[in-house]
């Protein structure tokens, strides 16, 4: 009797660990957005706007420059603010974003960095982010990938 008394302090808890554990997984969507709706708007660069672009909007935006530089002096920008990258999760950045009224414009000069920036604000719930970009069309990638021949691993001796 008294080893029954013990195992209910062990089952208990597996019990309630558990339960935890199903009701998190029964969650398919543990992202607040469809990843494949992210994936199709970064491959055709839907999510991308030119300079041209975000001056000729007419619904109201906030350009957040998350990059370590000033943004350029060609792109004259009154509704602007700077939120550093690392800091882009924290409460009170987090309070702005979610004030915004219309898009939010993403800019850095880094290309990774404004693109992880947008995925996770993307992931978070955050509708109508873009990423702000100087050139007319994101660099496209035109050399065929070649493995390097010269290297001979299997011939190298230990």
């Amino acid at each position: 009797m008294n080893k029954l008394k013990n195992l209910k302090f062990i089952i208990l808890p597996l019990v309630i660990l558990l339960i935890l554990v199903l009701v998190r997984n029964a969650d398919r969507h543990i992202f607040r957005s469809d990843v494949k709706t992210a994936v199709e708007a970064a491959q055709i660069n839907s999510n991308w706007l030119t300079a041209e672009q975000l001056h000729q909007m007419k619904s109201p935006w906030l350009v957040v420059n998350i990059g370590s530089s000033d943004l350029p002096d060609s792109l004259h920008v009154e509704n602007s603010i700077r939120i550093p990258f690392g800091n882009i999760l924290d409460d009170v950045n987090q309070k702005i974003l979610t004030e915004v009224k219309g898009n939010l414009i993403l800019f850095a000069s880094d290309r990774a960095t404004v693109s992880k920036a947008w995925i996770i604000l993307n992931q978070l719930g955050f509708k109508n982010v873009k990423i702000l970009g100087l050139e007319e069309s994101p660099e496209v990638l035109k050399y065929k990938f070649q493995p390097d021949t010269t290297a001979r691993l299997e011939l190298d001796s230990i």
